[in-house]
C-alpha cells in the first residue's frame, strides 16, 4: 500500500487535495505568525519610523535654533563694535574738547598775567613819573631858595649857581 502511494505522486502534476491541505495550512501559519509576529515588528517598525521622524523634526529645530542664535550672535558683536566704536568716539571727542578748553584756560591764563604786568608797568611807571615830579619840585624849590638867598644880578654868578647845583645833585 505504501509503494502504491509513492507511484502515483508526480511533482509536475501536484494532487488537488495537496494544494488545498498546503494552501489552508499556509494561510492558517500566516494568519497565526501575522498576528503574533507581523504585528509586532509592524508596530516596532511604525515606532521606530515615529522616533527617527521626532528625531529628524528635533534635529531641524536646534539647527534652526542654532541658526537663530547665531545671527544673534552676529548682531550683538555689531552692536558691541558699533557701542565701542561711539564710545571710542565721544572719548576722543571729550579728550579733544578738554585739550580745547585747557588751552583756552591757558591763554586766559596768560592774558590775565600780562595785563596784570601791564597795570604792575603802568603803576610803577606812574608812580617813577609822581616820584620823579616830586623830586624835580623839592629841587625847584631847593633852587628856588637857594636863588633868592644869593644875589643874581650878573651873568657869571648865575652861571656859577647853576654849575654848582648841578654838581650837588650828583
Amino acid at each position: 500500500m505504501y509503494s502504491l502511494f509513492l507511484a502515483d505522486f508526480n511533482v509536475l502534476k501536484p494532487d488537488p487535495g495537496l494544494i488545498f491541505w498546503t494552501l489552508l495550512i499556509f494561510l492558517l501559519v500566516y494568519f497565526f505568525v501575522g498576528r503574533a509576529a507581523f504585528k509586532p515588528i509592524q508596530k516596532a517598525l511604525k515606532k521606530r519610523d515615529n522616533e527617527i521622524q521626532d528625531s529628524i523634526d528635533e534635529a531641524k529645530r536646534v539647527q534652526a535654533q542654532m541658526a537663530q542664535m547665531k545671527d544673534d550672535n552676529a548682531k550683538l558683536l555689531a552692536e558691541a563694535r558699533e557701542e565701542s566704536t561711539r564710545i571710542i568716539a565721544d572719548a576722543e571727542a571729550f579728550a579733544k574738547k578738554r585739550k580745547e578748553e585747557a588751552v583756552t584756560e591757558a591763554k586766559e591764563a596768560a592774558q590775565k598775567v600780562s595785563a596784570d604786568a601791564q597795570r604792575d608797568i603802568a603803576n610803577m611807571r606812574d608812580s617813577a613819573m609822581a616820584d620823579l615830579k616830586k623830586e624835580v619840585g623839592t629841587m625847584a624849590l631847593d633852587i628856588a631858595e637857594k636863588v633868592l638867598q644869593k644875589d643874581l644880578s650878573s651873568d657869571s654868578n648865575q652861571a656859577t649857581l647853576v654849575n654848582q647845583l648841578v654838581n650837588n645833585l650828583n
